[in-house]
């Protein structure tokens, strides 16, 4: 009898989404726990072989003698301690890329609101002052234009999709190069300022690793002199204060950013984002980390975690696993 334990809050549907997988996979006996209390989670950790679940503790880890694999129903894995799960345990990790295609989607929307002044145009005619063919400031015209993505995984290369359907030019950077579809001309992480440079748009949708916390810094901003800034990354692959400065100092044309370095500690609990008064600029459009949350990749996400962990019950490949070298 195989037992997965269920350690974070799911939606109503995800019964039926592992009885389907079950079939697929050809699993007959599986025992599933919900765990709904501190009791029920700390009985999932000592029965499952695997687990749903986001980052563990120390004393928890220690608790699952028979753990053999986490996997994260979404796609950072940035809180957990790879060391300690991987290298030490042995236990797989691993996440999904089920919401790739609704972060893609939000990043677009907010380069057309940097584009065409959407936010800002709102906000000041509330106060009934008006941009546009009245105060002679034309928007930007996306056709012909040029983004750089930064990062061609799932993410960027869905942004790299809907851009060419706007008539864009596409430039990437990745580790490797080569040939990417949609993507014009792809650069190597240490040819970022050559990729940079020819671009109106620059997206940010890499994950946090050792080698990208903080690469984002003064220098690189200071090479993106009159661009736009779009993070859908992570906060912290961009230094904090050097793009606040880089924004108030108008370095940058613009900025639109959905991932912080500041969060609630709970739901609904007051929270500034940034330990840096972003929300007092005007050249910059704050989103509340809502990207990869849509009605469609919720459940993309957890089915995509259901069929992972019916693959390591059923002695298949295991997608998207975690490894120490690369920090995702």
């Amino acid at each position: 009898m195989k037992t997965l334990g269920i350690l974070l809050p799911y939606p109503p549907y995800l019964p039926e989404v592992i009885e389907e997988a079950k079939k697929e996979f050809g699993i007959d006996e599986l025992s599933v726990i919900y765990a709904k209390n501190k009791e029920e989670r700390l009985k999932a950790l000592k029965e499952s072989e695997a687990v749903i679940s986001g980052p563990l503790s120390p004393d928890e880890v220690n608790a699952a003698s028979n753990l053999r694999m986490i996997q994260v129903p979404y796609a950072g894995v940035d809180e957990f301690d790879l060391n300690d799960i991987i290298t030490d345990r042995g236990i797989l990790l691993a996440n999904v890329h089920g919401n790739a295609l609704s972060v893609a989607e939000h990043a677009f929307a907010l380069l057309l609101a940097l584009a065409k002044g959407i936010v800002r145009n709102d906000r000041d005619l509330r106060k009934g002052y008006w941009h546009g063919w009245i105060s002679r400031e034309p928007n930007l015209e996306l056709e012909g234009k040029t983004v750089c993505i930064v990062g061609l995984g799932s993410i960027g290369r869905n942004v790299a999709r809907i851009a060419k359907a706007f008539g864009m030019k596409v430039i990437g950077v990745k580790k490797t190069v080569e040939q990417v579809e949609n993507v014009d001309k792809v650069y190597q992480s240490g040819e970022l300022f050559d990729a940079i440079k020819g671009a109106d748009f620059v997206v940010i949708a890499v994950p946090t690793t050792n080698e990208t916390r903080g690469f984002i810094n003064k220098k690189v901003l200071e090479k993106m002199n009159g661009k736009y800034l779009i993070n859908v990354g992570r906060g912290d692959v961009i230094n904090e204060a050097d793009l606040f400065v880089a924004l108030k100092n108008r370095v940058l044309k613009g900025a639109a950013v959905d991932t912080w370095w500041v969060y609630p500690k709970k739901p609904y609990e007051f929270s500034y984002p940034a330990h840096y008064p972003f929300w007092l600029l005007d050249d910059v459009i704050l989103s509340s980390h809502t990207a990869g949350y849509s009605d469609g990749s919720i459940r993309k996400n957890w089915t995509e975690a259901v069929n992972n962990v019916m693959r390591f019950f059923s002695g298949k490949p295991v997608k998207n696993l975690i490894s120490i070298e690369k920090g995702y």
